[in-house]
């Protein structure tokens, strides 16, 4: 090199040093290195590559190219190991190669040698980029010519790729802080998310917004299991049109009959940590059928998976996918330092959704309780001694410790709920909740959310996750009132819970498995609402176990004295009124009467004459003759037959004894005795009042 070539080196190398300290934008920076570069040395394109810190993958850092570089290949990161370039990892000058001997010496799998032939390039120069006594990796010069390279130009090249290394050491170490700060934003952004914002589905939202920043992606997965091989969190965000992400579910996303079996089948994904692209991926797709899908429909190419706990109740993960770039490592490095705030972040989630399951659980729990215990001032305890019902306590007795289904049947009035309850008191199941509801109260649509509960969102005004009336009564008794009005289209998932013991919420996805015994009750013949199709006859059968027959109050008559003496007690003390007692022919009037309401209608008819009476007896002058229309007699408009005619003559004849009975003060013959008011002989009046089972309430006169 003479004293001009050595000047004019002096004054490039000047230069160069200047753009480095003077020159902020890496890339410009480069350009213009490259520029001046070309002032001294004969190339067509020119290239920067670096190793990463342990040196095992080279990055193409900086391009001046005069043709274009396949999309595959572009600025990915490669593996040295069996590269063009492993071998010149550990030379100290330039290094000058022909690409044509490159391609006997590597195989395709190798394919910049090739690329680069094809593209009509014969030479390759190499200058180590040497800082502080590592190499950074190379200053590249590429040709269409293979020149002869004297060892003067090689010597000058080493010493002008100094200010160079300088210059790229300076920008990797920027580079590196920027990461650094960008994934310090990335954290703070993120766990600023977490605590502020309360819904689950608006703070994913936002972490997918942020990890997007550092970590391009088209699709987002937060996966998490139960213990019991069930999801309970399946969130699934993608990118939509706006270049933002939305929620979407895996049933609006493919069109499949067995995608929850598919998705379940891919939550082994997540403890299969790493990046996949290329080949990887397409081995993955053919494990799992959920990414053969998604490359299918979306083009999706790439996958990153990172697992995000793994304890003995649950396990986690996060699934960032591409439809065009490829993952690195970095990025997943990069995706992992938000792995323990997140976690935190969804584990308190979960935890503080079973808290308020559990509190909407007891908040209903306490309802029905409180419920229960107002229903209990109706019937505080089963009445009487008759035979009839002494064969159903018997019966009570019998199936109430097992967990069998019970029908309870019986006419309105007939005390159905104070049986249930009976039937739950003698079980083991009595230390948890008696809920019930009444089929025929609720309208249809809102049956179905009262028995199984419903998700947020699920229909419009459903703000808010409530819990059903089957999960309320876990590991306890669960009494479905009047079962004959549930709808044809309920008694259908009604069975699957009496079959499958399971449920899902109305809205929602998770299957949740229920121990509860059904007690059922209704006053209609089910056998013939089957006949006539208005009630399953699969459900019936699930239903009718253990068939309970309640007995009407008027196959209970010996129990009607003790029932109304425990009404008046019971609604003496509830108004604060005196205790009367009864007048016999009172009494013997409820006990003959025709009780159409049963147990109900004597309690309110007892009501009413606690609340209108002041004397010393309880007075049903008025209560018993305007409520005997009621009771005793057909509805208006309706046909009436003899057997009705000889009812009514029968009740008028019995008001008539009993009224004349009370006004003799019990005495039947002689002067004011019941038979002279009446105009009979005694011995007939005597014989009317043995017919009508008077005789033993009243002496012989």
């Amino acid at each position: 090199m003479n004293s001009s070539s050595v000047h004019e080196a002096n004054k490039l190398m000047q230069y160069i040093s200047d753009a480095v300290g003077s020159i902020r934008d890496p890339q410009e920076l480069f350009r213009t290195v490259i520029d001046k570069l070309r002032l001294v040395f004969e190339f067509d394109s020119a290239a920067i590559l670096t190793f990463d810190k342990e040196g095992r993958y080279s990055n193409l850092f900086f391009e001046m190219l005069r043709f274009q570089l396949p999309e595959t290949l572009g600025r990915k990161k490669r593996l040295i190991a069996g590269s063009w370039i492993e071998p010149h990892l550990g030379d100290v000058s330039v290094s000058v190669l022909s690409i044509e001997d490159a391609l006997e010496l590597y195989p395709a799998d190798v394919p910049l040698p090739q690329i680069l032939y094809d593209l009509g390039m014969r030479q390759v120069v190499l200058s180590p980029l040497r800082t502080g006594g590592k190499v950074l990796g190379f200053l590249c010069f590429v040709s269409k010519e293979e020149k002869k390279w004297s060892e003067s130009e090689k010597e000058l090249l080493a010493t002008l790729s100094s200010p160079t290394a300088v210059a790229v050491s300076n920008a990797l170490a920027y580079e590196e802080l920027r990461q650094r700060e960008a994934q310090t934003a990335m954290q703070l952004a993120v766990n600023n998310a977490l605590l502020t914002i309360k819904d689950r589905n608006r703070m994913l939202l936002a972490v997918c917004d942020q990890i997007d920043k550092l970590v391009p992606c088209t699709f987002l997965g937060i996966r998490v299991m139960g213990e019991d091989g069930n999801y309970r969190i399946f969130d699934s965000f993608m990118r939509d049109s706006g270049g933002g992400f939305v929620s979407v579910s895996p049933i609006e996303m493919f069109d499949v009959d067995d995608i929850e079996e598919i998705a379940r089948e891919s939550f082994s994904l997540i403890f299969n940590p790493g990046c996949f692209c290329g080949e990887s991926f397409l081995h993955l797709c053919g494990e799992y059928r959920i990414l053969a899908l998604v490359k299918e429909k979306f083009g999706i190419c790439s996958l990153l998976t990172v697992p995000l706990w793994d304890t003995p109740g649950s396990r986690a993960g996060l699934i960032i996918s591409h439809t065009s770039s490829s993952f690195e490592e970095q990025d997943q490095a990069t995706v992992s330092l938000i792995v323990p705030q997140l976690s935190l972040a969804l584990q308190n989630y979960l935890a503080f959704e079973e808290i308020d399951e559990l509190r909407r659980k007891l908040e209903g729990e306490r309802t029905c309780l409180i419920e229960e215990i107002k229903a209990a001032h109706n019937f505080e305890e089963i009445i009487g001694s008759s035979a009839s019902l002494s064969t159903v306590l018997r019966r009570v007795s019998q199936v109430a410790p097992t967990d069998a289904t019970v029908l309870i049947q019986g006419e309105t009035g007939t005390g159905k709920e104070l049986f249930a309850r009976a039937l739950h008191n003698l079980s083991g199941r009595n230390k948890r909740a008696l809920i019930k509801i009444n089929c025929a109260t609720l309208p249809a649509p809102l049956i179905e959310s009262e028995l199984f509960g419903h998700e947020k969102g699920s229909f419009t005004g459903a703000t808010e996750r409530r819990i059903g009336k089957f999960e309320l009564a876990e590991g306890g008794t669960i009494f479905l009132d009047e079962i004959g009005e549930l709808p044809l289209e309920l008694q259908a998932k009604l069975l699957r819970v009496l079959q499958e013991r399971e449920l899902e919420r109305l809205g929602g996805k998770q299957v949740i498995k229920v121990d509860v015994r059904v007690i059922a009750a209704t006053n209609r013949d089910l056998a013939q609402e089957v006949a006539e199709g208005r009630f399953r006859e699969d459900l019936f059968f699930r239903l009718n176990v253990f068939p309970l027959a309640i007995p009407p109050l008027s196959e209970r008559r010996e129990d009607i004295a003790m029932l109304a003496a425990h009404f008046a007690a019971k609604f003496s003390k509830e108004f604060g009124k005196p205790l009367r007692s009864f007048r016999e022919s009172d009494m013997n009037r409820l006990v003959g009467r025709q009780w159409k309401g049963n147990i109900r209608e004597l309690a309110h008819l007892i009501e009413q004459a606690v609340i209108v009476s002041d004397g010393a007896t309880l007075d049903f002058s008025t209560i018993l003759s305007s409520s005997a229309s009621l009771s005793e007699h057909p509805a208006a408009g309706s046909t009436r037959t003899m057997l009705d005619f000889e009812h009514e003559v029968t009740v008028m004849e019995r008001e008539l004894i009993l009224d004349a009975l009370s006004r003799s003060k019990g005495r039947v013959s002689g002067i004011g005795g019941a038979a002279e008011q009446l105009v009979m002989h005694p011995k007939t009046l005597y014989s009317r009042i043995e017919k009508l089972g008077l005789s033993k309430r009243y002496g012989q006169g």
